[in-house]
């Protein structure tokens, strides 16, 4: 009897052996299935802010993001934004550590993948899809094979510069042929700089020189100013200098600061690769007749009625540049034209200066607002293409060249104060547009508007 009892005990010592081991082995499970969990939200934060900055999301509106889809995954994290650079400090409040995750990238504009990216972010937000699909699409998506093959864009570069030359730059025919060689010449040597990473950093002062000396090489046929601003207008600062300007007025002072000072100095490369192309010229020929004339007034443009045969070319030359996916064009289309015919009226026969590039702007964003509340399209695409029509690159490379030649008549100040002015005029325009659709902010995407 006694021996029986010991053995009972001794079972039931056994069985509470296996189930303090059984629990044991669950609490691991879950402790090792958190750890996964947080280590795979903590992969898909990075690579969503990864992919916004790379293909060109609004960086005053990326850090509330990323905090909104932070706080949705639980994770306690602060991010700080500035271009090429996203630095995000992830806490853990049960141990009191952090860990603070760099991630650089290039900045440049792919609208199809961060539409792409944004409607992703969207469906993870609302609990429509799990963050282990999320990452899976994300990195899918970042493995896509380019939107338009090598030589679409290298025809683009020269098809924009024809497009603009006629369109903003008061250009001639003989000017847009000249402008689309050289902006086809412009297209081979990005090219060359996308194969060969020790030409990168000459890419834009040798594009310049090219248009220089050649703008020069045919000065007596064509007009200076219009062919170099239209052979390197892809390179010219205007939506770097108005995005800089609206994302200091949203209180994003490192990124602002970055852009608009990142402008200037394109700005300054430009004209003096443009400078030295034409000094190169005078030097070897024995020119000294042949000056740099960046005054498009004194060209010859075509009737103003061609600029709507040459408008539709720019927005399409701008939706390739950018990647706009080909069944979204007919809706940037329409959203740049709205604003390019109240752009016309007002500015260009009105001569409303100051107001008319506010109204532009205002009724830009409001097209593309409305357009996308009705057909559930991303308003920032939509709106991009018109935005680098209005932007004013060229002024700021037009004052700089009149600094270059010594111009004692106040006309580089006075064309530094119209670069700020029209810019400051598009940031007013686009806030104004955004308040009255969306007056409490918009929260169901990533890509809210300016």
């Amino acid at each position: 009897m006694a021996a029986s009892t010991k053995f009972a005990e001794l079972g039931n010592a056994e069985k509470d052996v296996l189930v303090e081991e059984s629990a044991l082995e669950e609490k691991r499970a879950q402790l090792l299935k958190g750890i996964q969990q947080l280590l795979l939200h903590q992969r898909f934060i990075c690579l969503l802010a990864q992919m916004m900055m790379q293909y060109g999301a609004p960086l005053h509106h990326l850090e509330d993001n990323l905090t909104r889809m932070a706080r949705h995954l639980c994770i306690t994290a602060t991010f700080t934004t500035m271009p090429g650079l996203v630095l995000i400090s992830i806490e853990d409040t049960s141990t009191f550590t952090s860990e603070t995750k760099v991630i650089r990238c290039p900045n440049g504009f792919d609208m199809h993948r961060l539409e792409l990216a944004d409607k992703i972010f969207w469906k993870v937000s609302k609990g429509e899809s799990s963050v282990e699909d999320g990452t899976a699409g994300l990195v899918e998506i970042m493995n896509m094979p380019p939107l338009f093959a090598w030589y679409w864009q290298l025809l683009v570069w020269g098809m924009s510069s024809w497009s603009v030359c006629l369109l903003a730059f008061s250009g001639s025919w003989m000017d847009s042929l000249v402008a689309f060689v050289l902006g086809m010449v412009a297209g081979c040597l990005n090219l060359i700089a996308s194969r060969l990473k020790g030409f990168t950093n000459l890419f834009e002062v040798t594009i310049s020189i090219v248009s220089g000396f050649f703008a020069t090489v045919f000065d007596k046929w064509t007009c200076f100013g219009a062919v170099t601003l239209s052979a390197t207008v892809v390179l010219l600062p205007g939506l770097l200098l108005t995005t800089g300007v609206i994302e200091l007025a949203s209180r994003n002072m490192h990124a602002g600061t970055i852009r608009a000072a990142y402008a200037l100095m394109i700005a300054f490369i430009i004209a003096f690769g443009i400078n030295l192309g034409n000094s190169i010229f005078v030097e070897i020929f024995s020119k000294p007749d042949r000056s740099p004339n960046m005054n498009i007034s004194v060209c010859s443009p075509v009737l103003q009625w061609w600029w709507w045969l040459a408008f539709p070319v720019a927005i399409s030359s701008i939706c390739l540049l950018i990647n706009v996916h080909p069944c979204h064009w007919h809706a940037c289309l329409i959203v740049a034209g709205i604003m390019f015919a109240v752009f016309w009226v007002l500015v260009i026969h009105l001569k409303l200066s100051i107001i008319g590039p506010v109204v532009s702007a205002f009724v830009l964003g409001l097209s593309a607002n409305i357009w996308s509340k009705i057909f559930k399209h991303n308003a920032y695409a939509t709106m991009l293409p018109g935005m680098m029509i209005l932007v004013p690159g060229s002024v700021g490379v037009r004052g700089i060249m009149s600094m270059f030649s010594g111009a004692s008549d106040g006309s580089s100040t006075a064309l530094a104060v119209q670069m700020a002015q029209t810019s400051l005029s598009i940031m007013v325009g686009l806030f104004a547009s955004s308040f009255v659709v969306y007056p409490r902010g918009k929260k169901q995407s990533a890509l809210l508007t300016v």
